[in-house]
């Protein structure tokens, strides 16, 4: 009776030791699922999308224990268990769901650490609601793999709670060309799940504005409703052209149930043009102004900012007939513009005066003045060229009346 129940023992324990090797080396498991679109109107068509991995992440050797002979999953050249063949996937509608096609297209292996997508054409039933497809993976030699996948069908339901990471900016207000200034930026997870390992990372901007040390920032998680935030610098380039400038911003996270997820955002940058107005020459016409006679006062004015100078107007307190105001407009940068003044001069001597110009940019109306001098000249005193003149004259005439007379003596 012992020795009966003893055989008895001994082949339990060789049918439990050969599944035992097949659950422990079986690694195949389905990772992700996706539906496209997420949520089917009836009848209409979507994509499903499959992930099968093989979660071992290295090869495995045969125990000693194991007998070669025993198993076909066991390669006795090798000395190693090889990864579980597929013989087929195939996924079942139960009769709600068309599956239009996608079955019986995989069969194979998986190595250790790798995956494949498999996907599957449906048609959506008639009716809304939630239906459950039926993945079956068949292994050689080994139990089948049966996973429920929820169709969604007009249906008001989400099945993933993510997080949803709101950016928002605050800077000390417009920029001008040439500076540096930071900018705080701001993550509020307004989702229902918890972000992880956040960075938030500016993109290439080109030459014309750029971060000033590092470029990114880093938080190490955001729940629901949390809030958190990061600085970055900026340099500007003075020749930067003036206006709204969009700065990408990439936002790296990883959530629980779907691993690592990159977003992108935009900055909106200000960058405002200011001008610098000031007096670059002065010309009269005629070049010597003399008494109460006209003459043309013209005043060259440049802009060497960074911006347009616009609604340029300039006038002088001399005390003159004629026009003493003069409207320009818009100068622009690099560039100058002329102030023409029609006058009519008065009595010679110096005459002070204020040169008043005035301007707009975006930052404002601005205003600056400068003290001249205008120089009126008298016409030259003619009296003692005259008299010489006349003396002249008479001593040429004697010498002529001398030199004539000689001849009668």
């Amino acid at each position: 009776m012992k020795k009966h129940v003893y055989t008895l023992i001994f082949i339990l324990c060789i049918l439990i030791s050969g599944g035992s090797v097949q659950a422990a080396y079986s690694h195949i498991a389905v990772t992700d699922y996706q539906i496209t679109p997420s949520v089917l109107m009836p009848e209409e068509k979507g994509i499903v999308t499959v992930t099968l991995s093989n979660t071992k992440t290295s090869v495995d050797t045969i125990p000693a224990s194991v007998e070669t002979g025993t198993n076909d999953e066991i390669s006795e050249s090798t000395g190693v268990f090889p990864s579980p063949v597929i013989d087929s996937v195939f996924l079942n509608g139960k009769k709600d769901i068309d599956v239009l096609a996608g079955n019986g297209q995989f069969e194979g292996q998986i190595g250790p650490g790798q995956s494949v997508q498999i996907s599957f054409v449906i048609k959506a039933p008639p009716a809304n609601g939630i239906y459950f497809a039926e993945l079956l993976i068949r292994l050689r030699n080994q139990e089948s793999i049966k996973y429920p996948i929820a169709v969604n069908v007009n249906t008001p339901i989400s099945a993933v709670r993510q997080p949803a990471l709101i950016l928002s900016q605050s800077s000390s207000g417009p920029i001008r060309p040439g500076e540096s200034f930071p900018v705080r930026i701001s993550l509020t997870n307004r989702g229902v799940s918890q972000a992880k390992d956040i960075t938030v990372r500016v993109k290439e901007t080109g030459t014309s504005i750029a971060p000033l040390q590092t470029n990114a920032f880093h938080i190490e998680k955001l729940k629901q409703g949390e809030e958190s935030s990061g600085e970055i610098t900026f340099n500007t380039d003075k020749n930067v052209n003036p206006g709204i400038h969009k700065i990408p911003i990439e936002i790296l996270y990883t959530t629980p149930d779907k691993g690592e997820i990159g977003t992108s955002e935009t900055l909106s940058l200000d960058i405002r043009g200011e001008a610098d107005v000031s007096l670059m020459s002065i010309e009269t016409d005629p070049s010597r102004i003399m008494k109460n006679t006209p003459f043309d006062l013209v005043i060259r004015l440049d802009n060497s900012g960074t911006g347009d100078a616009e609604a340029v107007r300039a006038w002088i307190t001399l005390p003159f007939l004629g026009n003493k105001e003069a409207f320009i407009g818009r100068i622009e940068p690099h560039n100058d513009a002329p102030a023409v003044f029609i006058l009519d001069s008065g009595e010679s001597g110096e005459y002070p005066y204020t040169l008043h110009v005035s301007y707009q940019d975006d930052w404002g109306e601005h205003e600056r003045t400068e003290n001249l001098t205008l120089t009126v000249q008298s016409p030259p005193d003619n009296t003692s060229s005259i008299i010489l003149g006349i003396l002249l004259l008479i001593g040429g005439f004697l010498g002529y009346r001398m030199w004539t007379r000689r001849g009668d003596v």
